[in-house]
């Protein structure tokens, strides 16, 4: 990309550039984004002389991120690789603008994800203040600022971890939903996915406070470390609040305390780093979604009955078939197989 961009690549070159962006339709959006950008400068963006440390530092950093397991036969190694070169060169090109104080070469947009997750993979990034996210399968990361300002704010579609870099003076905004998470300095798990009834905040490090911007009777929760808010994803009025709590749990403000004596990649909230997909008392429709952006494929059910089974268990490196199969050990049920498409139904 580097090569093309700057007139060096040969006509092989270009070629197998252009391929491997038809095949990845996130990456070819932050390509196009950057030329625009390019054609913008007056002057040549960058001198081998200007490739000063600091440039060599976000390097290392990114480096040191693609050692990060990796689902099997998820991703073809060669496609993989070039991804991770991409990421590493638009990250380093970014990083110098950000660091030289000119344009950013992403331009803020609420509309134009930075960072996309397509379902049956993960993604990783360091943000321009220097704060790692981590993005699970079927998410989408967008900034809401330039990190210049007063704030650094993005906007979560689906499920990410964050590790916050310190900066007292510029609190970290998360927007999920019709949630706000504002952090100094942390480490947390966010669960936002739009198909979800609740948005769910882990806390491993720091403090977050949470509000909800639609509602300003609410009153804002200060989460402490290993604690899990879970608040309901659809807003209510206080009476109609009153009446879905009453009926279902799910609905209600709820705080847990997670197990800190489990070492962390062994902790459920956050196993989707360490690649493992786990689930506890699941009812077969809520763990068909997670099955879904987990491998990559489209569940259908026969009937509501089977929807109604629950499962726990945890899987790593299982296919979908051997996931199913695990699956039907625990609960009776059918399923049949076509491509990417699944049908389960009540066993007779």
């Amino acid at each position: 990309m580097a090569r093309n961009i700057f007139g060096e690549a040969s006509a092989e070159e270009k070629e197998a550039l252009q391929k491997y962006l038809s095949e990845d339709p996130a990456i070819q959006q932050q390509y196009s984004m950057l030329l625009q950008t390019l054609q913008k400068k007056k002057q040549p963006v960058m001198q081998n002389s200007q490739l000063d440390e600091n440039v060599a530092k976000i390097i290392r950093k990114a480096s040191l991120q693609s050692n990060k397991p990796k689902k099997s036969a998820k991703k073809r190694p060669a496609l993989y690789w070039m991804s991770a070169a991409a990421s590493i060169f638009l990250l380093c090109l970014g990083a110098w603008w950000f660091l030289s104080g000119d344009e950013a070469i992403i331009t803020p947009s609420a509309q134009k994800p930075v960072l996309t997750a397509k379902n049956g993979n993960f993604n990783q990034m360091i943000l321009p203040d220097g704060s790692k996210v981590w993005l699970n399968a079927g998410s989408e990361l967008f900034y809401e600022n330039d990190f210049k300002g007063n704030t650094r704010e993005v906007r979560l579609k689906g499920e990410a971890f964050f590790d916050v870099k310190k900066n007292p003076d510029r609190p970290f905004i998360v927007h999920a939903n019709n949630i706000d998470i504002k952090v100094l300095g942390t480490a947390f798990n966010v669960k936002a996915y739009q198909d979800d009834e609740n948005v769910e905040t882990t806390l491993y490090r720091g403090l977050v406070n949470v509000s909800k911007s639609d509602d300003n009777s609410f009153q804002p929760i200060l989460l402490y470390p290993n604690q899990k808010l879970i608040l309901p994803r659809a807003t209510h009025s206080k009476a109609e609040t009153a009446k879905v709590a009453a009926a279902s749990e799910k609905n209600s403000i709820i705080i847990k305390q997670i197990d800190s004596t489990k070492a962390e990649p062994l902790r459920i909230e956050t196993a989707w780093i360490y690649n493992r997909l786990e689930f506890r008392g699941d009812d077969f429709a809520t763990l068909a979604a997670k099955l879904e952006r987990w491998y990559n494929v489209k569940i259908n059910f026969a009937d509501t009955q089977v929807q109604k089974l629950n499962f726990n268990g945890s899987f790593e490196k299982e296919t979908v078939e051997q996931a199913l199969k695990a699956l039907k050990t625990a609960n009776s049920f059918n399923y049949k197989m076509n491509n990417n498409e699944i049908l389960i139904s009540s066993s007779k």
